[in-house]
């Protein structure tokens, strides 16, 4: 039996909230032009955003633009119940994308695609020269495979054009030594064949100072993105898009300790820094086979090193420091056959992908305990994962009265993975606890006998993932719709637990959305209610400095309500907006001797909300912003002083932008807030640290464009 999503009281005050929205959008619209349809590009059906049976935010270029947004992490800060603790970890109604706890070895529950391509290297969404980017909250991995049980984000860039030459260029400048560049170039090469490349760079000094090592840019971050694609379109009948992407990212080490957040000191003694490269090829072919049928092929690559080197306890002690290298790499070929006629439309797809991934982790003076005997360890953890994915899948809307569509989706996955790992102490020298003195005793040889290990073991598991949805065209204005799908990450195997390489199996959701969407004149909005009931949900736990091991919980629970809306309020003035409540829950879940039930998610804030105000005349424009989210947990026991703070960020721009030149001022964080967005304590690395939001940015760009 479905539970009700809200308490009473609660869904009162949401639906007055709803019926006054409502009511003042239908007055402001009665006399304003009709709205323009959005294609969603990223979903396999390719339907208008009307027609889309989940929940799903779209954000076009004019409205990143308008709120100062330069790349995901941003966006994720920005968007009804979504919460970013960091630019790589992120939640969609509550449910982290990396999983809920450290450790573990599973895959994403977001998949982040870019032109096709599933990506998982950080820092890879610049949105320098975006048409799109479309929030699909809810499962997705029916539509979009593996990886997909929270949602998925679509990034889509701009295409080549054949009828036009364009020349867009880019500079400015920020406090914090901030500066920026980027250039847009393309047009017709010869015929239909045509070109387009972007490239953007940006750096900060960064506002955090290591006082350990007498260091101001101890964050400074550099960013530098370049995207080539190639476009024909040689017969009306058949298109082809080549793209190929390079990212690379370095910056500084992100942890403060917790005394030295508010004056953003790092204490450091260890040099720490974060190095990031991925790169794409994505070769998307269409071909129209007649008026009712196409087909369609998506070959894809990506490649992602990830090197990460810090201070194990983030302090000026020597207490060691760990150099990280994750190398992973997807290959993919899908093939989709698409159905097109006046009542039904459909498509089947094949999908088939190879991933790998290699890592490896080496500690140096790392405090270690083991019975009793301390002494500071060096070791090296190697692990490697080779995974094969096959699936078939199939969804269609049937329109079978004349106000309704039922629409049916199905998929059969197979997933298939060889798993192996090595644990090798390369050093240990005892420690006094109670002088703090090192002892000049290799006792390498000793702990290589209790915790070297090595291990290979495969895994993997079959699923069948079906989707069912009615929608009811209540007027020309009015549809909704009622959903229910189910979500799937598979099953793996952890790298390293004392000696072994246990399983864990795979989790699922069953999820159910209700929603209403309303379209008249020039103004938009949309409302989803969900409820999403979780099984065996992979769970993290570090059992100490260099072990882990992944736990399938019992059961959980995760619902709320999502509304957005946007329009025009004449004069020049536009509005946009969204609001979002989530409530998530541990139901079943013990773990050596302790009970989480009624226990809510890390980083899931319970309200989250955003809001802007957008007034052109002319070539002159000016934008207000603010973005809200409550605090949340961090840690799976729900401790107090390990919360996320609430936090209200506003911003705004104001500028000038006629047919070539342009320019604007903005800021973000105006009020300088100061908000922690994730903590993390250990007692066996001896750390406390917390992760600082963005301080106040102010700055100058200038725009010019042919």
């Amino acid at each position: 039996m479905i539970k009700p999503a809200f308490h009473s009281a609660k869904r009162h005050q949401l639906l007055l909230g709803l019926s006054a929205a409502f009511v003042s959008a239908q007055l402001i619209a009665q006399s304003s032009p009709k709205i323009e349809e959005v294609l969603v590009t990223g979903d396999p059906m390719q339907r208008s955003s009307v027609d889309t049976v989940s929940s799903i935010s779209i954000i076009p270029a004019e409205q990143m633009e308008a709120m100062n947004i330069r790349d995901l992490y941003d966006l994720l800060l920005r968007n009804p119940n979504v919460n970013a603790a960091r630019e790589d970890k992120f939640s969609v109604r509550g449910i982290s994308n990396e999983g809920i706890g450290p450790g573990g070895t599973g895959r994403p529950t977001v998949s982040v695609f870019i032109d096709g391509a599933r990506q998982p290297g950080r820092g890879v969404a610049n949105t320098w020269d975006l048409r799109q980017i479309e929030f699909y909250r809810g499962p997705q991995s029916t539509a979009f495979g593996p990886g997909s049980l929270a949602g998925a984000v679509v990034v889509q860039s701009n295409a080549p054009s054949s009828e036009e030459y364009a020349l867009n260029l880019k500079a400015g400048v920020s406090n914090y030594g901030g500066s920026e560049a980027g250039i847009v170039v393309g047009g017709p090469i010869i015929g239909d064949l045509a070109f387009r490349y972007a490239g953007e760079t940006n750096q900060s000094d960064g506002e955090v100072t290591n006082i350990t090592r007498d260091d101001d840019n101890w964050q400074a971050r550099k960013r530098y993105m370049q995207r080539f694609k190639l476009g024909w379109q040689g017969q009306s009948w058949y298109s082809a898009i080549l793209t190929y992407q390079d990212n690379k990212l370095r910056e500084g080490s992100e942890y403060q300790p917790t005394a030295f957040g508010h004056e953003r000191y790092a204490t450091d003694n260890e040099l720490g820094y974060f190095n990031d490269s991925s790169e794409l090829w994505v070769l998307n072919q269409t071909a129209a086979l007649n008026e009712q049928l196409s087909l369609s092929l998506i070959l894809s690559q990506t490649e992602n090193h990830n090197h990460r080197r810090g201070d194990y306890d983030i302090s000026a002690e020597d207490g060691g420091y760990f150099i990280n290298i994750v190398d992973t790499e997807n290959e993919s070929q899908e093939l989709r056959l698409s159905y097109r006629s006046e009542t039904l439309r459909g498509v089947i797809g094949l999908y088939h992908a190879e991933d790998t991934l290699f890592g490896s982790s080496h500690s140096q003076d790392l405090r270690y305990n083991l019975s009793g005997v301390q002494a500071r360890a060096d070791a090296d953890l190697a692990a490697a994962r080779d995974t094969s994915t096959s699936a078939i899948y199939g969804e269609a809307d049937w329109d079978f009265r004349q106000d309704f569509t039922l629409t049916l989706g199905i998929r059969y996955e197979k997933n298939r993975a060889e798993n192996f790992s090595s644990f090798i102490v390369t050093g240990a020298d005892p420690v006094v606890p109670l002088l703090d003195i090192t002892l000049p005793l290799d006792l390498g040889p000793v702990l290589g006998l209790v915790l070297d290990s090595e291990a290979t073991a495969p895994s993997g598991d079959e699923v069948l993932l079906p989707k069912l949805a009615l929608s009811y065209q209540m007027s020309d204005s009015i549809s909704s719709f009622i959903s229910f799908s189910q979500g799937y990450r598979a099953g793996s195997v952890d790298f390293v637990s004392e000696d072994e390489s246990p399983s864990y199996g795979p989790e699922y959701t069953n999820n159910l959305d209700v929603g209403v969407k309303w379209q008249s004149g020039n103004w938009r909005l949309a409302a989803t209610a969900f409820y999403i009931d979780y099984s065996d949900m992979q769970i993290g736990v570090r059992v100490d400095a260099a072990v882990f091991r992944t736990d399938n919980a019992g059961k959980a629970k995760s619902e709320g309500l999502e509304l957005e809306f946007n329009g025009e309020l004449g004069a020049g003035f536009s509005l946009f907006g969204g609001l979002g409540y989530v409530e998530t829950a541990f139901l079943e879940y013990e773990d050596d001797g302790v009970n989480y039930a009624g226990n809510h998610f890390p980083n899931a804030p319970r309200h989250t909300a955003n809001l802007g105000l957008n007034w052109q005349y002319g070539p002159y424009f000016a934008t207000a912003t603010v973005s809200q989210a409550s605090n949340s947990f961090t840690d799976r026991e729900n401790s107090n002083s390990l919360r996320a703070d609430s936090r209200q960020l506003l911003g705004a721009r104001l500028g000038y932008q006629d047919e070539r030149y342009g320019i604007e001022l903005y800021g973000q964080n105006l009020t300088d807030e100061y908000y922690i967005t994730d903590r993390f304590s250990s007692e066996s690395l001896g750390i406390d640290a917390l992760y600082v939001g963005d301080p106040l940015e102010y700055g100058l760009r200038l725009h010019y464009s042919y």
